[in-house]
């Protein structure tokens, strides 16, 4: 019985783990692609519609799930 509990436990603790990391790596690519976003803005080779665009999508999807959650 005991042996039963530690696998399971085992298992969520390995569950949330992956699903940390792969939250992070996730966050790691939007802000990599928002911080390009940012520098082609400055040096002026994009308009920054493209940058307001992209944060507007983020705070949606942001806005989206945390209502989903409620």
């Amino acid at each position: 019985m005991a042996d039963g509990t530690h696998k399971e436990r085992a298992r969520e603790v390995s569950e949330r783990a992956y699903g940390m990391v792969l939250r992070g790596m996730a966050a790691l690519v939007v802000l990599v692609i928002f911080a390009g976003l940012a520098y082609l803005v400055s040096i002026d080779r994009i308009d920054g519609g493209a940058l307001l665009l992209y944060a507007g999508v983020l705070l949606g999807y942001i806005l989206c799930s945390v209502w989903r959650q409620k």
